[in-house]
Order: structure tokens, then sequence, then C-alpha cells
């Protein structure tokens, strides 16, 4: 670990040519990789990584691919170096955090109703893509488009509960993520689990189940590995922050959704995903509040929980504008 150790001492990386770091990755990730060859890779991930945080637009590009190839599911003998190697990644995010100038820590009611109010500010309801699928009537070819992204963003939702339910050394506090669990996985009957009765929704609009992660434009893959590094970080500020962020809105944008399919005469069958979200989310939301309340009387958690907010929402704007700006019927608007 001696190379490692003088990487982070001298401040500074040890730059590898970036079309070089994939491979030394791969190699890294080989079952039984020695140990030099796992430095060597995480070194110039760093790097990358420093590198993309600080402007460099192709870095951030490969560092947030790369970061996901170590997130997805993989060989099973390498799961350890791959969560260490990801570990080591967040800790240079957490050093190119925004920091939160003058925040004053408030009450616990208060503190709601700033969260409620920060979440409420950044909400996508006035975004253009928004008004076009939700007020205006877009083309069939604009909402498979993004009903292909929200199925990438939303199919394997109950693994970030089941991530953030290990942060919880009681019980009690887990229990609130195993609760929703328990719906996730369709309670008595796997075929009403979520992913399965979203998939129906997919088939008809003829989108493919299997997601091409390699072929996903970087800004999507840092929503995506966002979501990961949040409720794997060991302060559960941040995993709290940002499922609350998505729970808190949930209905309302799964209703719109509903609304936007039944004006399309989708049968009942594909549409039963956004019509049984459109109500339930809300009991979710208040149990994971209730559990929020406990830990917001501390003045660290709070500090934590908003930068986690800002980070999530920084992320999710710039992506959803790449979504707007790529969405099919874009080139004809523009026109």
């Amino acid at each position: 670990m001696n190379r490692l150790h003088a990487y982070r001492d001298a401040g500074r990386p040890l730059a590898a040519p970036a079309e070089d770091v994939s491979t030394l990755l791969a190699a890294a990730l080989q079952p039984g990789a020695q140990l030099s060859r796992v430095t060597s890779a995480l070194e110039a991930i760093l790097a990358l990584t420093e590198r993309g945080l600080a402007g460099d637009a192709p870095a951030y590009a490969q560092y947030q691919s790369l970061l996901l190839t170590l997130h997805l599911p993989g060989e099973a003998r390498t799961e350890a170096t791959r969560r260490w190697m990801a570990s080591q990644v967040y800790s240079v995010e957490d050093r190119f955090a925004p920091a939160l100038p003058d925040y004053s820590p408030v009450s616990v009611a208060l503190f709601r109703e700033r969260v409620d109010a920060e979440i409420a500010a950044r909400s996508r309801v006035r975004h253009p893509m928004s008004l076009h699928l939700f007020e205006g009537t877009p083309p069939r070819e604009d909402v498979r488009f993004f009903l292909q992204h929200h199925w990438i963003r939303s199919y394997n939702f109950y693994s970030l509960l089941a991530e953030l339910a290990f942060r919880f050394e009681a019980i009690e506090d887990a229990s609130v993520f195993y609760r929703n669990l328990y719906g996730e996985a369709g309670a008595e009957d796997p075929s009403r689990s979520h992913p399965a009765l979203l998939s129906h929704l997919m088939t008809y609009f003829d989108i493919p189940l299997r997601i091409d992660f390699a072929g996903l434009h970087p800004l999507e893959k840092a929503y995506l590995n966002n979501r990961i590094r949040c409720v794997r970080h060991p302060d559960v500020a941040w995993g709290l922050a940002l499922l609350y962020a998505v729970e808190s809105v949930s209905c309302v944008n799964h209703r719109r959704i509903y609304e936007l399919l039944q004006r399309m005469d989708v049968p009942a069958g594909p549409s039963e995903f956004h019509r049984l979200h459109g109500t339930q989310d809300e009991i979710d939301t208040e149990e994971m509040w209730a559990l929020i309340a406990r830990f917001a009387p501390d003045e660290s958690f709070q500090r934590q929980f908003m930068q986690s907010l800002a980070r999530h929402f920084a992320i999710n704007h710039a992506y959803f504008d790449m979504l707007w700006q790529q969405m099919p019927g874009q080139s004809s608007r523009q026109a």
C-alpha cells in the first residue's frame, strides 16, 4: 500500500494515460489479482477523478464510467475489492464537495421546513421537459424516450433501500427500509414486485429491459453513481437525504406520469406501477422523516444532510437538462 499512501501524501495525481486506466482496472478485477495491480488501478482512477472534478470533461466522463463499473454487480470474488475501490473514489469526491457557507442548525421542526422548501425549490415541475411531457401533447417517441430513462433510474430502487438499511445498527431504524422493501418486493406476491410491474410498461412501449450501462451518457452515470455512493456513505445523513428527496416527490411525479399514460390510452396493466405509486409513497415518506427526526438534532447531521441534497440536485439538474436536449422531438422543436 506504500504507493497509495505516497499518492495521498503528495496531494497530487500520479498521472496515467486515460486510455490505460480501463485496462488497469480490468486487470485489478481479475479474481486473485495481486495487491500491486489493485493499487496501480486505484491510483490511476483517483488521479482521473481529481482531474474530472477539477473541470476536465473527458476525465470526468471516464471516472464516472469506471465508478459505475465498480458499482454494478460483477464477479462475486471481487465484490470486496470493488466496494473498497469505490469507497476511495468517494473520499476524493468528498474533498471536492461544495461547502455550505454560514449554515446554522435549527430545531427539528424548522429543519423539515428547510428541507421541504429546498426540495420544492429544486423540483423538476417547471423544467421544460416536464412541461412538455405533462402539460403539453408529447409525441409517443418522446414519451418512450422518457420512460426508457425512467426505467434506468427506477428498476433497482429496492437495492438502494437495502444498502441504506445496512448503515443502521438498530433494527428499529433499519426496519423503516425493510418495510419499504417488503412492498417493493410485491409483499406476498413476487409477480406484483415493483420492478415486475414497471417492466410491463417497458414491454408495452417496446423498451429493452436489459440496460446498456456502458453506452449511457456520463451525466446519467453520474446520477446513478451518486445514488449508490450516498446510500453506502458511512454517515447516514447522505443516504437519508437522497432517499427522502426521491420519496417525498414520488407520489406527485408518478401521478403525473400515470395521468400522461391515461391521456395516451395506455391499458391498466402497463399503467399499474404508476397508478400504485401515485398513492402509496406518502406513507414511506412519513416513516422516513420520523427516522430522520431522531438524528436531526445533531448539527453535523443537518449539515451533511443539506450537503447531500445540494449534490443530488446539482447532478439531477444537469442530468435532466441533458435528457431534454437528447429527447427525439427536440430537433423539430428547435427548427
